[in-house]
């Protein structure tokens, strides 16, 4: 059965959605994540690509997953280069997002947004290893981050609600009591898995 519900965007869309029955991730229909890697803020300068994963999804529910590098690296990063406030920068990236979110919506695509999860600890061999690879190291410690992403999210769901468009906040049951990610769902320093997609099915309804 090829589902209806197709996950895209960044890392975060794959892991989270991968192997599942009923919500396929982004590589079931594009081969590979094209997206990877593409910032909130810098996802509309990206849109033919982004077109070219999404063309043959009209008849899809889409879940549309980015943030998570904005906050790791771009807000900080563009704080201390350009020294504007980082709250500014936030409401710049989510107002940015979300009008290009409304601009797909325009061409027909059913697109549903996705908070941002909850963000990794970034620790371990593993995490030094990937670490070492990266174009640009980011600076921005777990509070921060995790303040980035609250903040982020909230701003999406403004943004959303008043260009009516659906938001998917699913982030409370993805942490514990504490704000951390909940252990059973930790992939690795970054990522969640794929018990993700039940528990969205769980909170959220397509229809």
């Amino acid at each position: 059965m090829q589902q209806s519900i197709v996950a895209i965007g960044d890392s975060h869309s794959l892991r989270c959605f991968e192997n599942h029955p009923i919500i396929a991730d982004s590589t079931t229909h594009s081969g590979i994540n094209k997206l990877d890697g593409k910032t909130a803020y810098k996802l509309v300068d990206h849109d033919r690509r982004v077109q070219k994963v999404i063309s043959s999804l009209r008849d899809k529910h889409l879940i549309l997953s980015a943030g998570e590098a904005d906050v790791r690296i771009h807000i900080q990063y563009q704080h201390e280069q350009t020294g504007i406030a980082t709250d500014i920068l936030l409401d710049n990236t989510a107002r940015r997002y979300i009008d290009y979110v409304e601009y797909l919506r325009h061409q027909g695509f059913d697109i549903h947004v996705l908070n941002i999860v909850p963000t990794g600890d970034f620790q371990g061999a593993e995490a030094q290893h990937w670490q070492q690879n990266l174009a640009y190291l980011f600076t921005t410690g777990y509070r921060q981050r995790q303040a980035y992403t609250l903040t982020l999210n909230r701003l999406y769901r403004q943004y959303c609600e008043e260009k009516h468009i659906p938001f998917i906040d699913i982030y409370e049951h993805l942490v514990d009591a504490s704000g951390k990610r909940k252990e059973e769902l930790v992939y690795d320093f970054s990522h969640l898995n794929n018990r993700v997609a039940d528990i969205l099915l769980s909170h959220y309804n397509f229809s």
